[in-house]
């Protein structure tokens, strides 16, 4: 949830980690723990989805 935070954040406001060129070492990390989160979310669906048919 924080992760999610801290993008949102980004898109209204510098932090002062932010880097004159528009990068951040904390929107980098909240990008991959997003990415991560998601790929765990698919992987759970795909599972369930797995288990309820049988195979």
């Amino acid at each position: 949830m924080m992760a999610g935070y801290v993008v949102d954040f980004h898109h209204r406001n510098a932090c002062s980690r932010c880097r004159p060129d528009g990068s951040c070492a904390r929107l980098a990390d909240a990008g991959a723990t997003l990415r991560s989160w998601r790929d765990r979310r698919v992987q759970r669906e795909l599972r369930a989805r797995r288990d309820r048919d049988g195979r």
